[in-house]
């Protein structure tokens, strides 16, 4: 069956059955290799696809999934969904989409910059040239890289579809292309390590040299590395690092977090709490952008959302559930992470808007202080409470240069306090996956180091 024999089926057994159904469908392309000792390692070339579908009926909301699309099995999730309904919990606040006409046009993605029309041109021996050409590279940097672990080429192209009850029916189509590549390096007992990546809606938008340059770069750098002594330290954490700190801080601005009172910024809607310098937006629409698309997980229009205006909290982040729970509008940002589970809140191009200043310019209004370039242990932060302890590594600027490199330090702090201590942002933005932010100087940082 294709995406209009499913959307008629289910269509038909929900009148059937008088329920209100919302189906989402997808259809995924994928090609994944990875290289070693100059030659192919590994290779997937695959395609699936498959649906989820969410039954309601008066306040009971029950939801499955299926992969691959016949008959029988989209029968099969249909009547699977609907007997769950009775062991549902009642939510007043469950609903699906209202019908959203969209005005779609041929190109609409390539207008946003999230599909190629160009993705059949390019023929699988130059992506494998490409990304083995990536290794070499690398190891052509520094005689002391001693190890590059298998470059990776990653490659998508994703339709999908949501239909519902109320006669929304809509289509999206991107293409999405991956590179990421890291290396070791060493010099008698000293190591060192490095990656770097990135991600383009269309092949010819990666950098294959620039990931191989960085990441090989990054592992030499941190060779003669030392401790420095504890103390409170001015910082500015690299674009990388900065946007780590905000993926801490990102889930604080979910409707569902305020809600269920784990969230930071609960209660704070209109009070400045950060530095005037700071601006956070959330851009469903940003051009080019990892998670950009025309709709979320619900069918509701993506938007651009400001979140943070000078300091001052302007919104949250809502579906619509929450939009009905906070008695407001959804933002859009219903995410589907998987067709195997429910949409949820999430973020979409969640980024710290750029600052005026060079990044050179902000280093070299620095006399003393710590340029930080690798965070540890995110993963362990307490978003609940804006704690964090991490692991850094980086370098020492004394006179506005780097002295040397830095690491086996731990930088700990509070989320709300740090992002009040902005002295400056720089002007180099860029996006790891959907998150993105310049490189920020932070004042007065406790770390813990000799």
């Amino acid at each position: 069956m294709n995406f209009d024999d499913t959307v008629a089926l289910v269509d038909s057994l929900s009148k059937k059955k008088g329920v209100q159904y919302q189906i989402y469908l997808f259809n995924s392309k994928i090609l994944e290799m990875e290289s070693e000792d100059s030659a192919i390692s590994s290779y997937t070339d695959a395609e699936t696809n498959g649906f989820s579908l969410r039954l309601l009926d008066e306040k009971k909301m029950s939801f499955s999934y299926c992969f691959g699309l016949d008959e029988k099995k989209v029968e099969d999730a249909f009547y699977s969904t609907f007997s769950l309904l009775k062991f549902m919990e009642e939510n007043e606040y469950a609903d699906i989409a209202p019908r959203n006409d969209i005005l779609f046009s041929q190109d609409i993605g390539e207008k946003l910059g999230i599909y190629s029309s160009k993705a059949d041109e390019i023929g699988i021996e130059k992506k494998k040239e490409s990304l083995l050409e990536m290794e070499g590279i690398a190891y052509s940097y520094d005689k002391r890289i001693y190890k590059v672990d298998k470059p990776t080429y990653t490659e998508s192209l994703v339709s999908k579809r949501i239909c519902n009850s109320n006669g929304l029916d809509l289509v999206s189509k991107k293409t999405f292309y991956e590179i990421f590549l890291s290396v070791a390096a060493g010099g008698g007992d000293d190591t060192g390590a490095g990656f770097d990546f990135d991600f383009s809606h269309e092949f010819d938008g990666l950098k294959f040299r620039k990931v191989s340059m960085n990441a090989a770069k990054k592992g030499i750098d941190q060779l003669g590395a030392r401790i420095v002594s504890s103390g409170n330290y001015n910082i500015l954490f690299d674009n990388f690092t900065s946007s780590e700190l905000l993926s801490i801080l990102k889930q604080s601005f979910y409707a569902s977090s305020i809600y269920k009172k784990k969230s930071i910024l609960a209660g704070k809607l209109g009070q400045k709490i950060f530095s005037d310098k700071l601006n956070i937006v959330d851009d469903g629409l940003l051009y080019g952008g990892a998670l950009t698309d025309i709709f979320d997980g619900e069918g509701v229009g993506m938007e651009r959302t400001p979140l943070c205006a000078n300091g001052v909290m302007k919104s949250f982040l809502y579906d619509i559930e929450y939009a009905k729970r906070f008695n407001t509008k959804s933002t859009g940002n219903s995410v589907i992470a998987s067709y195997k589970l429910p949409s949820e809140i999430g973020s979409t191009n969640f980024f710290i808007e750029n600052g005026a200043t060079p990044l050179m310019d902000v280093i070299g209004s620095m006399k003393e202080g710590l340029y930080i370039n690798e965070l540890m242990g995110t993963h362990m932060a307490k978003p609940y409470t804006g704690e964090f302890s991490l692991g850094a590594s980086g370098f020492y600027i004394k006179d506005s240069k780097f002295a040397f490199p830095v690491k086996g330090i731990v930088i700990s702090g509070n989320l709300l306090q740090l992002f009040n201590a902005i002295a400056n942002i720089a002007n180099d933005i860029r996006f790891f996956g959907s998150t993105g932010s310049p490189s920020i100087l932070f004042e007065n940082v406790q770390v813990s180091g000799k």
